[in-house]
């Protein structure tokens, strides 16, 4: 008979063991919401054809993962077995979603105002809340819409750092510069040129400063622009704001774009030099003139006959 009932077990005992491990060839997602117990997990997956048998939900029960269930979106692919989807369930291996603060991105283009007065109202940033430039580029990942304001403070802490430690490491021709006029800076150099040429450009910067010159810099320009279409006209050149470099001295009042570390470690170390003038002759290379006549044949050469 002790034969009988342990041909028995283990003739369930392979069953439920193929069961757990055969693919399921049925490739959904679904999600746990906050607050989900197993019974309704099961349900979920029941909808969309997943079932596990009774036995194998005790599994859940004498793991623990009725104890540590993670909310978000899952994915079971055609590989994916009952374990794998148990697997995934009690890991937590959730869907994450990119958000992608590009090098040189604007704040407005990346979070909706009610985040970002929240964050202000959280932090207590002084008013008017302007987070521009404070924030590091980089690929964070999220699972809910409400994680954002997450993404938002752990972004900013970076950027944060980041300007501490460039402000802390410029060389001489910046030991007068504030963390301020640093951030400024880096956020020009992230759009005025690539990573191979933004000490020489930020020494432009620099020399131009010193010499009380105009910066001339399309990019603080543009960024006053509403509805800019690609095209910088000679009338906006003549635009009345304070970002116009080509009406008003010194820098523009505040940062034009969120600069990466290299922009901002590069604003805090400029390159010594007597360049004042520099013409694009291809996306990541300038022409360099230490004065306006020979800049003026490099604009001849370079950009006029484009």
């Amino acid at each position: 008979m002790k034969y009988i009932f342990l041909f028995i077990f283990l003739l369930n005992l392979s069953f439920y063991s193929f069961l757990l491990i055969k693919p399921l060839n049925n490739p959904i997602e679904f999600r746990i919401d906050k607050g989900e117990g197993l019974e309704k997990i099961f349900f979920n997956l029941e909808q969309k054809t997943v079932f596990f048998p009774k036995s194998l939900k005790l599994l859940f029960n004498i793991f623990g993962a009725d104890k540590r269930i993670f909310p978000g979106k899952y994915k079971i692919s055609d590989e994916d077995s009952l374990y794998e989807v148990f697997n995934k369930i009690y890991n937590g291996k959730i869907i994450l979603k990119k958000f992608i603060i590009h090098e040189g991105a604007i704040v407005k283009n990346l979070f909706s105002k009610n985040i970002l007065d929240q964050f202000c109202l959280e932090r207590k940033v002084s008013e008017p809340c302007s987070l521009e430039g404070y924030l590091m580029p980089d690929v964070y990942f999220y699972n809910q819409e409400n994680e954002k304001l997450q993404i938002l403070n752990v972004s900013y802490s970076k950027q944060i750092n980041n300007i501490d430690e460039a402000w802390n490491q410029r060389n001489e021709l910046a030991s007068n510069t504030t963390k301020y006029e640093l951030l400024i800076i880096a956020s020009i150099l992230e759009k005025e040129s690539c990573a191979n040429e933004r000490k020489k450009i930020s020494g432009v910067i620099f020399n131009r400063l010193k010499k009380n010159m105009l910066l001339q810099m399309d990019s603080t320009t543009i960024y006053a622009l509403k509805d800019f279409d690609g095209n910088l006209k000679k009338k906006d050149l003549k635009n009345s704001s304070l970002y116009n470099t080509y009406m008003h001295k010194g820098l523009p009042p505040g940062p034009i774009s969120n600069p990466s570390r290299e922009s901002l470690f590069s604003a805090g170390q400029p390159e010594a030099h007597e360049f004042l003038y520099f013409v694009a002759k291809d996306k990541c290379s300038h022409e360099f003139s230490t004065n306006y006549k020979d800049h003026a044949k490099a604009v001849k050469k370079f950009q006029t006959n484009k």
